[in-house]
């Protein structure tokens, strides 16, 4: 028996590949790949474009989102002051990271495409695990609770609360769940790191008496700030919300513009109580881990509970 030749096998039984399946073929090589086929890429669906100019890109399906791709630059004028003029080397890290979210940003808004939407992410939860680390930090000196085993718990907080952050939209998406609900999820999840790291800086700047000093005004700034963008892009993640009065401004750059003055805010504040950390490790006596004397059971013992003489 013998074994039909190559062209045998792929014309049929002249040998010849036929014309017009020639044509249709494309010849792809590892050097010249083929292009995706019109509409191969899978849009991030959601409102973020209400109100922009958009424009699509050739025929990949693809969409630029003219003004929002553009203010997200926004984010690279706030990290980048923090870069060279933070005094802590994690407010340094946080300033640089915050460059990364403006082009992870830009990249998602000029694209509108899926991978776009993942990578603005990324460098966002990088940044909230490092505010979350040094939250983390903050509550484990004033409790006393130091050494390799309190890095060691901190690590694995920040890191993996990113890590959640990221993964779960993911998960959603690949679930075939909407983008709205996995956009509403990564704000709650980023949004609770963020407040988190507010929350603490507060109480700390409350027991130390800086709230009405630099610190707690940056700190105010940055809850006001962010605050007032949410209102501008709640359309994003509420179906239905892009029409009438939303539809005359591209509101999501608004809420670049206010996002990015609280990142900037959100350095400084993470350099401030940086500092206040280190100053505390360097003057404090070694305390046992005693739940009493943890700040926030005082501040709640001395501030928020009711007094027998005020009933």
């Amino acid at each position: 028996s013998s074994f039909p030749s190559s062209q045998s096998a792929l014309g049929g039984g002249s040998g010849n590949i036929p014309v017009a399946d020639m044509a249709s073929s494309p010849t792809c090589t590892a050097s010249q790949p083929c292009a995706p086929a019109a509409g191969s890429w899978k849009l991030f669906e959601n409102d973020d474009a209400c109100g922009d100019w958009v424009l699509p890109l050739g025929s990949s399906g693809l969409e630029l989102q003219v003004i929002n791709a553009a203010s997200a630059m926004c984010f690279v004028a706030a990290g980048a002051p923090l870069v060279w003029k933070a005094d802590t080397a994690i407010a340094r890290a946080y300033g640089l990271m915050m460059c990364g979210v403006g082009f992870g940003s830009f990249s998602y808004h000029a694209t509108t495409s899926l991978s776009g939407f993942l990578i603005d992410i990324v460098p966002m939860a990088v940044t909230a695990a490092l505010m979350l680390f040094k939250a983390t930090h903050a509550l484990q000196v004033d409790a006393g609770f130091v050494g390799p085993a309190a890095e060691t718990i901190r690590f694995v907080v920040s890191m993996g609360c990113a890590y959640v952050a990221v993964y779960t939209p993911w998960a959603m998406m690949m679930a075939g769940m909407s983008h709205y609900a996995a956009w509403g999820v990564w704000a709650l999840l980023f949004g609770s790191m963020g407040a988190a790291f507010g929350v603490v800086s507060l109480i700390m700047f409350f027991n130390e008496g800086l709230l009405s000093q630099r610190p707690g005004i940056d700190l105010f700034t940055a809850i006001g700030c962010v605050l007032l963008g949410l209102a501008f892009s709640v359309h994003s993640f509420v179906p239905g919300l892009c029409q009438g009065w939303r539809t005359v401004l591209p509101f999501h750059a608004l809420w670049h513009l206010f996002s990015s003055i609280t990142a900037n805010r959100c350095g400084r504040t993470l350099d401030n109580l940086t500092k206040l950390v280190t100053a505390m490790e360097g003057s404090a006596v070694p305390l046992k881990k005693d739940k009493v004397r943890s700040l926030l059971v005082r501040l709640i013992k001395r501030d928020f509970l009711p007094s027998q003489f005020s009933m």
